[in-house]
């Protein structure tokens, strides 16, 4: 699974729908940041999108997860099927352990200038007292 070709392929489809980011984001309930980053291939459309993008681009989620158009005549394996669902799987749990890992940072970054604020008025009061 790439997230490069699927996000070639939501812009080429979107371009083709006569939609902007903003239109298909407010479509799919979403930021158009947040389709942004499909589109430039930083991100992937959460799971529970990866219906309602594919109506409204009129393509199968199968087509969406690998990226490209499949050929009819020569229809996706269940092999290849369930490959594609489990990279989207695997996919958005990286990207929720990324989430997690820059939470834990911005927590413990926060208690540390707590910390060292109050210290700071700690010693501020010692030193007028």
């Amino acid at each position: 699974m790439d997230k490069e070709k699927t996000g070639q392929l939501i812009t080429e489809l979107r371009k083709e729908k006569g939609m902007t980011q903003k239109q298909l984001a407010e479509a799919l309930n979403v930021t158009d940041k947040a389709v942004s980053k499909w589109e430039r291939g930083l991100s992937f459309p959460d799971i529970s999108m990866l219906e309602p993008l594919s109506e409204l681009l009129d393509i199968s989620i199968m087509e969406l997860l690998a990226g490209e158009h499949q050929d009819e005549d020569e229809p996706m394996s269940r092999e290849e099927a369930e490959d594609l669902i489990n990279a989207s799987v695997e996919l958005g749990d990286e990207e929720i352990r990324h989430k997690k890992e820059k939470s834990r940072f911005i927590i413990i970054l926060l208690i540390v200038i707590t910390m060292l604020l109050i210290s700071l008025t700690l010693n501020v009061i010692s030193l007028l007292g």
